[in-house]
Formats: C-alpha cells, structure tokens, sequence
C-alpha cells in the first residue's frame, strides 16, 4: 500500500488523521489501539452535536514523529469496527 514517498515527505509530523471511522467508535478505541505505537498526547474526535456520533475522522498527535510514522504504516488500511481505515501523516496540529 505504500508508495515509497509517503512517509519522507513529512519527517517530522506528530499526527496522524484517520478517516473512515464508523459511527460507534470513541476516543477510547483510538487510545487503546494506537497507544500501541506510542505516548498519544491528544485526540481529536469531532462529534455531531445532535447524535453525538462522531464524523467519521480523528486526529491523533503523538509524542513523538517516530511513533506517528509507525502508526500511520501499520495502521493504513487496517480495520477498525469492520471498516478500512485510512491513516495518513499530518503537520497540522491536533485542535484543542
């Protein structure tokens, strides 16, 4: 699934952003799963307001880029609740 230049273009991004979510995941999945790569210091779960159901995407900012790299080449394409997730490197930071 890599393409060779995914993770050299961002060497030093903290945060990963997973998209494809299904409507029952909570934060708590995306810490347990991903805390397996390394110290998560924020995530960031949009939710709707009137469901409370979340959007289908996450931000997660790690410790370190080490981490956010490993996440993103194991983790891209892997399944979480039955869907494919996609998981891509971001230098953006995690909102507060």
């Amino acid at each position: 699934m890599d393409n060779g230049g995914g993770r050299l273009d961002k060497p030093h991004a903290k945060v990963v952003v997973v998209t494809n979510l299904t409507r029952n995941v909570v934060e708590a999945h995306l810490q347990t799963i991903f805390n397996f790569y390394g110290a998560i210091t924020k995530i960031d779960l949009p939710l709707f307001g009137k469901s409370g159901q979340n959007r289908g995407k996450a931000a997660i900012e790690f410790a370190d880029s080490a981490s956010a790299h490993r996440a993103t080449s194991h983790m891209d394409g892997g399944q979480l609740d039955g869907a494919i997730l996609k998981v891509e490197l971001s230098e953006l930071p995690v909102r507060s």
